[in-house]
Order: C-alpha cells, then structure tokens, then sequence
C-alpha cells in the first residue's frame, strides 16, 4: 500500500508538471526557430559540434555560428513532444540552406557555403530542474550531416596497428609538368588543438605562398588531429619542375619566416625537412578514351599509337 502511495505521489507530481515543462520545451524550440540567440543562450547545451556542454558566450557564439551558416534553420517536430520525469523529449527534422561559412579544420579558418538544402533527422532532449530548463542535449548523426553537405565523411580510426590515419589536401593552380625535385617536411605538434591549429594555419599559407612561384607544380598536405594526449603531426609534399625552381625559395622572405617558425622558435615540437632529386624517370601514361591503349602522355602528336584518336590532355598527377 505504501508503494502503491509513492507511485501515486510521483504520477501526481508529474502530471501536475508535465504542461508546463511541455510549454518550457514549446518555447525553447520557438526560440531556435525565430534565431533568438540571447534566448537561447539562458539554458546550457550541448551536441555533437560543441562535444561538450557549453553556455554563456560559448553558446551564443555557437548558436549565432549556426544561424550564420544556415540563414533559414528551422525545427520541424516529428512527433509529439514527450514529458519523463525529469525531461522533455522531441523528435526533429531540421531544415535548413548552407549559405554561410562553417568552421574548418587543419588549417582553414571556414569552410564555404554549398548552397544545399538538408533535412536533418535528430532528437531534443531538455532536462529540467523544477519547472526551469537545466540543460539542453541535442543529438544528430554527423556524418549524416556532412554527406547531406557533400562533404566527405570518413569513419576511421586514429591509430590501427602501424597504420596512423588522417585527411589530406591537394592544392595544383593546373600545372601538369612531370616533377624533378620533391620537397617533404614532417611536423609533430604537442599542446592540443590550439597549437595543432595555430601549425596547420602557418602551413596552409606557407604553401598558397609556394604556388605562386615558378616551377611549382603541386602541395599536399596530411595531417592527423590531436590525440588524447595532444599530440598531432603532419607533413607537406611540394613537386616543382626543376631543383633550380625549388631553390629559388630559399631566400624569399616568406619562406625565411616560415622556417625560422619551425625550425628555431617554439611552434612545433619537432621538425624535419628533406629535398629530393630526379634519379630515373617514366613517361606519364593514360589510356585512349576510344580503344583503351596506354599512351605517352606528352607525346608530341597528341594521338593514340594504335587507333589515332586524339588524346585528352595530361592530367595534373601529382
């Protein structure tokens, strides 16, 4: 009988609060969709971009984030809202344009707007305390949301065995020259994201600077994050025409600076720098879109050996 009290007890409570936290809840979601950031910021909140639970200046700066990168974000709900004990769930669809900036990575500051339209699946969860909001937990599948983006998404790990795994990026202004110098250099970084960041900015420019210049054929650029011990690395690959192109470099201001950076001040832990000279070549080779023979790329007819057809140009290999 005394349990059978309890029990009515909490029903009792819970129906008596449950309208008015659905209404909390009706609000907070209306706040999202007429962009009422400083509203929004009351309430702690987290989701899968943020990692953890943030408020404050971090929230707003967040929020107003999103809103600036999707203009038009609205949450439609997918379902009835659903009062527990302590909590409000919603189930979502969140529909919205990219036509602002996103945050980047490794060394860009912003990814661009696609200009696609997505429709987000994802579910609200707003704990409260009383009848107050305590916290917010928003949950989406990211990789759901990179692909609606067209953005690659790649689900791996960071470390297996001897393999280290990681993103790259390519960067050719259309030069297809075939390579006589390589250039390669290998960076380690400790401290976490900021200084990993901070490393993979000074890269990033250091290499539009070499693009510039003549002979420069291609950069790529790898990196792995931090690790849960704050240490990430990277490496840099240039190809130029001629070791000549390549030395002309060194004593551009620029790169001066970006190796005083690296190899004497205190931005990364470690580095190492080497250059590599043709020894033995081979022609670049690619097949006839009209009988599928192998070619000499660059050879001086521009024709198939077999057939004649006219071959495409020379892609940019490296």
């Amino acid at each position: 009988m005394e349990k059978l009290g309890l029990f009515l007890r909490l029903l009792a409570g819970a129906l008596l609060r449950g309208p008015g936290r659905l209404a909390a809840a009706d609000r907070y979601l209306r706040d999202w969709n007429q962009h009422a950031v400083d509203a929004l910021a009351r309430f702690p909140y987290q989701d899968p971009l943020t990692g953890e639970t943030i408020e404050g200046e971090a929230l707003r700066a967040h929020a107003a984030m999103l809103l600036k990168a999707f203009p038009d974000l609205r949450f439609e709900l997918d379902g009835p809202l659903t009062a527990g004990e302590s909590s409000v769930a919603a189930r979502y669809v969140l529909h919205a344009t990219h036509n602002g900036p996103l945050p980047g990575r490794i060394g860009f500051s912003e990814i661009a707007a696609t200009g696609r339209r997505i429709a987000l699946p994802g579910a609200l969860f707003i704990e409260f305390s009383g009848a107050r909001i305590q916290r917010v937990i928003n949950r989406f599948d990211q990789v759901a949301l990179g692909e609606a983006l067209g953005f690659q998404a790649l689900i791996l790990p960071q470390q297996m065995g001897d393999y280290g795994f990681g993103g790259f990026y390519r960067l050719n202004r259309g030069n297809s020259a075939p390579p006589e110098a390589i250039g390669t250099t290998w960076i380690t970084v400790k401290g976490g994201e900021a200084p990993f960041e901070h490393v993979a900015t000074i890269t990033k420019n250091a290499l539009e600077h070499l693009s510039e210049q003549k002979g420069f054929i291609t950069g790529i650029v790898g990196a792995r994050l931090p690790d849960a011990d704050g240490e990430g690395y990277g490496f840099t690959v240039s190809a130029w025409e001629s070791l000549a192109d390549m030395d002309q470099i060194l004593p551009d201001e620029a790169h001066r600076d970006v190796v005083q950076q690296f190899m004497k001040e205190n931005v990364a832990y470690a580095t190492h720098s080497r250059v590599y000279q043709l020894v033995r070549t081979k022609p670049v080779m690619i097949a006839c879109e009209a009988c599928g023979k192998k070619n000499n790329a660059h050879n001086k007819t521009g024709r198939c050996s077999r057939c004649e057809a006219e071959l495409e140009s020379a892609p940019p290999y490296w």
